[in-house]
């Protein structure tokens, strides 16, 4: 008598089929999670460094506001002038190592920082992370009741990421300038005179001024705050003098 041998099928583990499935569905879960991973990494990156531009761009705009009403409040001698500027690493004359808010007071030629920031470097090197640029534009306000003029000063600050210059930010600021003509008559001085300076060594808030970064993420990002050549209104220097 044959037997028939019985056969029976294994239906332990998974078919071809099944494991292709498994891993395109492995894969799909591995591609979101990789994009939410970059997408979070990302928006960190981001959030830092905006919150890191701000800081150092409110540190630069106090430490400007806080010299200026100084040297205002002062009963100053005549023809004596202060000026405030950014001096940066490399610049003819410059002993800074970092981005410094500078003042030089006409009075004994004597240039000193207002302000200077330990920066952050990259790692390895003693390069600062972060460039800065800050611009000054004088205004008036008229008071439509009583027609007194009062002197307004503008100040932009650009800090742009030195590095890969795909970070650069805008920070606008301004501070209204308080009377003292009172005071200085008291002292003999007639009165005092505010002046953005438009001199060759005064950089103007305009695309040129900004060449070396020209091209870059970190350039279209500024590139809407900047005036046209030829007509700008905000200037790299501003000079407080009490007159004659």
């Amino acid at each position: 008598m044959n037997r028939m041998k019985e056969i029976r099928k294994n239906k332990k583990g998974f078919t071809l089929v099944e494991m292709l499935l498994s891993l395109a569905i492995i894969c799909m879960i591995g591609g979101v999670i990789a994009g939410l991973c970059a997408s979070i990494g990302s928006s960190f990156g981001t959030t830092y460094n905006l919150n890191d531009s701000s800081d150092y761009a409110a540190l630069y705009g106090r430490g400007f506001e806080n010299s200026f009403l100084s040297i205002t409040q002062g009963a100053g001698a005549a023809q004596q002038k202060w000026t405030w500027y950014i001096s940066k690493p490399g610049e003819v004359g410059a002993t800074v190592s970092v981005p410094t808010l500078m003042i030089e007071n006409s009075k004994g030629g004597a240039k000193s920082p207002v302000f200077q920031p330990k920066f952050l470097t990259k790692a390895g090197t003693s390069e600062t992370k972060w460039d800065i640029y800050m611009f000054f534009k004088k205004t008036e306000v008229t008071n439509a009741e009583t027609g007194e003029k009062s002197i307004v000063i503008l100040y932009r600050t650009f800090v742009v990421d030195k590095g890969n210059k795909n970070f650069a930010y805008r920070y606008d600021g301004k501070i209204w300038v308080p009377r003292f003509e009172e005071r200085a008559t008291m002292n003999g001085i007639k009165g005092r005179k505010i002046e953005i300076l438009k001199t060759s060594d005064s950089l103007p808030m305009t695309p040129s001024t900004f060449s070396s970064i020209q091209g870059t993420k970190a350039y279209d990002m500024i590139v809407n705050g900047l005036e046209a050549e030829g007509s700008a209104t905000y200037y790299s220097k501003i000079q407080y003098q009490w007159s004659q």
